[in-house]
Parts: C-alpha cells; structure tokens; sequence
C-alpha cells in the first residue's frame, strides 16, 4: 500500500491525458477489431453447423433429384417422410402437403443461414422447432435438439457475423 502511494506521488505533476487519450483509442480499436473477427469466426461455424444439418435432413428425406434447375424436384419428398407425417399429425393434414411443407421450411432455413439473410428470424424459427421437437415428436433426443436450440439462440442474440448479408446490409443503411 505504501509504495503504491509512493509510485503515484512520483507521477502527479505529470499530464498524462493525451497519452491516456491515445492508449483509450487504441484501446477501442483492438477490442472491436478482435470483436469482429471472433464475430465473424463464431457466426460462421454457428451458421454452418445448422445449414450442415438442415441440408442432410432435407436431402435424406427428398427423393432424388433428376432435374437440379427444377425447385419441385428438391421438395419431392420420400415415402417415409409423408409416413412420420401422417403419425405426427395425426392424419389431420394432408401427408403430402406436410412433407413438403417441412422440406421447404428444411431447405430455405439451409438457404438462409447459408447465406446469412434473415438471420436472427430464421434462427428463432429453428429455436421454436427445437422446442416443439423436444416436446412433441421426439422427447428422448432432447440432447441433440437442445444443441440445436442452444446455436439457435446464439444466433438470435449474436445476429449471423461478419460474413453475413444482414451484416453487410446492416454497415450499408449506417453509411447511407
């Protein structure tokens, strides 16, 4: 304690403010350049963890696609698909309209996190799926679908990163 007095005593004559001035700009500068970078790192590896995910899903139960340029032919789904379907609802709706409800909503979330457009909105989509999954068709996987429901809200709150659209879009409507 004393020679901390001691070493204040030597220094209080001393204008230190331009100098504390350009350290705090300094400062501010790294910290927001090491904050972009690991936003850009972490919305990345979030970002393709579930369009990794979302891809599989919706290919493993598509049929094949014949004609790559035809979007009906990447949303025709498998008969296993419209099966589960048909339990999940219950037989309310229509199995085909569902499956391919679902393999729409599987391959534009794969899209649009991909890409980075509509984050935080696809992200809190994928979060309420997560739940509802958890809760209603497969209560014994709430493990895996709490991960997933875990990077959703990363997303939501942390936004897609640096290598984003909504990032770029969000720096141009600032300049603008």
């Amino acid at each position: 304690m004393v020679e901390k007095g001691r070493f204040r005593t030597l220094f209080d004559d001393a204008d230190m403010s331009e100098l504390a001035d350009v350290d705090e700009a300094a400062m501010r500068h790294d910290v927001a350049r090491a904050n972009g970078l690991i936003d850009l790192a972490v919305g990345l590896a979030l970002r393709f963890a579930l369009v990794v995910q979302f891809y599989t899903w919706a290919r493993a139960n598509a049929q094949p696609v014949s004609d790559p340029f035809d979007w009906r032919d990447w949303l025709n789904p498998a008969p296993g698909l419209e099966l589960a379907v048909e339990v999940w609802t219950l037989g309310r709706i229509d199995p085909m309209l569902g499956a391919f409800l679902l393999l729409a909503a599987a391959t534009l979330c794969a899209l649009s996190l991909g890409l980075g457009l509509f984050t935080r909105v696809t992200a809190s989509l994928v979060a309420l799926g997560s739940v509802w999954h958890m809760i209603a068709l497969a209560p014994e996987a709430w493990s895996q679908t709490l991960a997933y429901a875990a990077i959703a809200l990363a997303l939501v709150l942390r936004g897609g990163g640096g290598a984003s659209i909504d990032w770029i879009l969000s720096r141009l409507t600032r300049f603008g």
